[in-house]
């Protein structure tokens, strides 16, 4: 079981997605499951710019 999930904190243009795999039981018992994120130019873009923007207004 995979589940697709957006991204928190990236808009739903930039095209930014999380690949959740199925959870397993690790080797100490806890639950955990591989996350995959891909990240796109344009989502890329709009990391540097929020950047730059936050370093112009203060």
């Amino acid at each position: 079981m995979t589940g697709r999930f957006r991204v928190p904190g990236y808009p739903r243009w930039t095209g930014v997605v999380r690949d959740i795999s199925a959870p397993y039981t690790g080797e100490d018992g806890r639950l955990t499951a591989d996350v995959t994120v891909r990240l796109t130019r344009r989502a890329r873009w709009y990391a540097r710019a929020r950047h730059a923007i936050r370093r112009w207004t203060t």
